[in-house]
Order: C-alpha cells, then sequence, then structure tokens
C-alpha cells in the first residue's frame, strides 16, 4: 500500500469525517480531492487531524452564511462536530 493510500484510508476510517460520518469530506471529496487537504501529512494521525481542521473550516463557513437565530442548522452541526471530536481524539 502506498502512503497516498494508507493516508487516505485513514481518513476513511475517521468516525468524525470518515465514511458515513455524512461531513463534507465524506459526501463531496473523491480521493484526489482529499489528497489535497491531507498530501502533506507524514502519519495517519496528522492526515486526520487534517481533514478534521478541513471540515471545520467548512463549518465554520456555514456559520458564517446563517440567518443568526440560535436555532440556526449550522450551528447545531458546528456543536456536534464539536461534541463528536472532543469524544474521539485522533490517536498519535
Amino acid at each position: 500500500m502506498t502512503d497516498r493510500e494508507r493516508l487516505i484510508k485513514a481518513v476513511r476510517k475517521d468516525s468524525v469525517v470518515g465514511r458515513g460520518s455524512c461531513s463534507s469530506i465524506d459526501e463531496c471529496y473523491d480521493d484526489n480531492d482529499l489528497w489535497e487537504v491531507i498530501g502533506e501529512a507524514k502519519s495517519e494521525a496528522e492526515a486526520v487531524k487534517l481533514a478534521r481542521e478541513n471540515e471545520e473550516l467548512w463549518l465554520d463557513q456555514a456559520c458564517d452564511a446563517r440567518w443568526g437565530e440560535d436555532d440556526d442548522p449550522q450551528l447545531e452541526w458546528k456543536r456536534d462536530f464539536e461534541t463528536n471530536c472532543k469524544d474521539n481524539p485522533v490517536e498519535n
């Protein structure tokens, strides 16, 4: 398995941004798109961290475009993401 395949596989199996997570990476990124985000990673943990940082940026952009109500779905997505990150720390 190449480094590229190994790093992509690590992200795809992450419970926060991987397969089945409904994250932007899960739903929208093919392996080439994902590689653009994590290609500089030196380890699987670093690849997952970079993918999560990318997802957080996407969620921040969604929050910036929301209506501004306390119950906007974008806020819920961001809170759920933060909780998932806390509950599922990246292992080194």
